[in-house]
């Protein structure tokens, strides 16, 4: 017990370094993790809304939520891959769980996206929706996109460790996942026979369950849900399980 709320102190401590370290010397400090979803949602929303004339209804708020989810896990995702290295002064001189450098750097970007999500629920009540019942799964869907994400990163950071090439191949993959996720568009308007591949990405089942719950008041079915949590929880099973065996050649080559 006393180990893991000493953990739990690395990581706080680590998360507020994380913190003052990003926006050192910057005029607007943390208003930068609000601003640059809003100014992402802003280009996009021109395009689409206003030159493209989207019809779709309430599309602010349907665009600022998948942008705000996918900027916590494109973000989440790159700085968690290089917090080992960007740490490697610390691990060589005191000796800690080298996972809890990576949760801090996940948790770092997820209270980004906590503060965010006050914009999104600014936008929400603006267009004048109302919170359901169903609104509250939003809950564990954030605990399980934390989970999801701290799983893939454990094992970026794994092999990121060895093999620096991975910077630039995952950063080109996350510029082709965002157009194969539904951010600014709705999956009604991809064709049915190609929906159904768009479903592997679990992204697209966190953005589009969370839309579902925010804009019609429909909860996704128990066997949708069950389905999230098998891959969110699996997938931190195994990055972690992937990390803890890696452990001792990353130590070797950072």
């Amino acid at each position: 017990m006393t180990n893991h709320l000493h953990n739990w102190a690395i990581i706080w401590q680590l998360v507020k370094g994380d913190f003052k370290l990003r926006y050192k010397g910057s005029m607007l400090g943390y208003f930068w993790t609000l601003f640059k979803p809003l100014m992402l949602f802003g280009v996009i929303y021109l395009v689409f809304s206003v030159f493209l004339r989207n019809p779709m209804q309430n599309y602010a708020v349907f665009l600022l939520l998948g942008i705000i989810i996918w900027t916590f896990f494109s973000e989440a995702t790159m700085t968690g891959m290089n917090s080992l290295l960007s740490k490697r002064d610390l691990i060589t001189k005191i000796y800690f769980p080298r996972e809890v450098i990576i949760l801090a750097s996940v948790l770092s970007s997820f209270i980004t996206l906590l503060l965010n999500l006050i914009i999104f629920a600014i936008f929400y009540v603006s267009a004048g929706l109302m919170p359901g019942v169903t609104t509250l799964l939003f809950i564990p869907y954030l605990f399980l996109l934390f989970l999801f994400t701290s799983g893939l990163t454990f094992i970026l950071a794994s092999l990121y460790a060895r093999f620096h090439d991975l910077g630039h191949i995952w950063e080109v993959l996350l510029q082709i996942l965002f157009w194969l996720s539904p951010i600014v568009y709705d999956l009604s308007f991809v064709p049915e026979a190609y929906r159904q591949w768009l479903y592997l990405n679990p992204l697209t089942q966190f953005i589009s369950y969370s839309r579902r719950i925010f804009l019609i008041n429909q909860s996704p079915s128990l066997k949708q849900n069950l389905l999230l949590l098998i891959i969110s929880v699996g997938t931190f099973a195994l990055g972690y399980y992937f990390f803890k065996r890696q452990e001792y050649i990353i130590a070797e080559t950072i």
